[in-house]
């Protein structure tokens, strides 16, 4: 299934869209089997935080988190940007200049806890995985890069042809 007709799934699955959000900085962290981003944003989005026994609750939070693996899928459909989807997964550290002040939609899926999950944009072949805590799953759907984006994948691009 291609990225729309996931998106179209989530939706009729009863994902909540939330559209518009400025990414304000991201941070990139090294995980054991991904790179992570922390994306903040300029509004709070509903989230799941950690309470003072450990327990998580619902809530609201400013920061979500995405691998690079899915912004360079978003990023590849670009025009503009799919030269450097590849180069970004290999270098993340330029995800945190290239997302700067960029717009982002995104779609909500609220996962109950003890449920099997499968990441719907994984393909067929993904692994499942289950949640100890209740968790609210943010896939980003749609990126607006920023002038700033633009700027940093135009000096990418020559520095990728040795400009």
């Amino acid at each position: 299934m291609d990225r729309k007709q996931v998106i179209r799934q989530l939706k009729a699955e009863g994902a909540k869209e939330v559209k518009n959000l400025v990414v304000k900085n991201v941070t990139v962290t090294v995980m054991d089997e991904y790179v992570r981003l922390g994306l903040t944003l300029d509004k709070e989005v509903e989230g799941m935080r950690q309470d003072e026994n450990g327990e998580y609750q619902e809530d609201v939070t400013n920061v979500i988190f995405a691998s690079t693996f899915s912004i360079a899928s978003i990023l590849k459909d670009d025009e503009d940007a799919a030269f450097a989807a590849n180069h970004l997964v290999e270098n993340p550290k330029g995800f945190a200049v290239v997302l700067s002040r960029c717009h982002i939609d995104i779609l909500q899926e609220k996962v109950a806890k003890d449920t099997e999950y499968v990441n719907p944009f994984a393909g067929d072949d993904a692994e499942s995985t289950t949640f100890d805590h209740d968790v609210v799953i943010n896939h980003i759907s749609n990126i607006k890069l920023s002038k700033v984006g633009i700027k940093a994948l135009d000096k990418l691009f020559d520095a990728i042809l040795g400009i």
